[in-house]
């Protein structure tokens, strides 16, 4: 999957397996502003084929494959 179309597909609203959870201020993560949130966006995708699954998927759903990974990006 292409950077653009990542990016489409996050600020698009579509449910595809990409989530933008924030931390509590007693956690530590500021991103430098005063508010104490840090943006973090979680995607979720077959390492095989790259397709995003949401949270909890083990298998993916288009090539069946087992290999589930994590990235965050703040």
């Amino acid at each position: 999957m292409s950077l653009s179309a990542l990016l489409s597909d996050l600020f698009s609203g579509d449910e595809t397996g990409a989530e933008m959870p924030t931390a509590n201020a007693r956690d530590g993560n500021s991103d430098g502003d005063g508010d104490g949130i840090s943006s973090v966006t979680v995607i979720r995708e077959c390492r095989h084929c790259g397709t995003n699954v949401s949270a909890g998927t083990a298998q993916c759903p288009t090539c069946e494959g087992d290999e589930i990974v994590t990235y965050s990006i703040e």
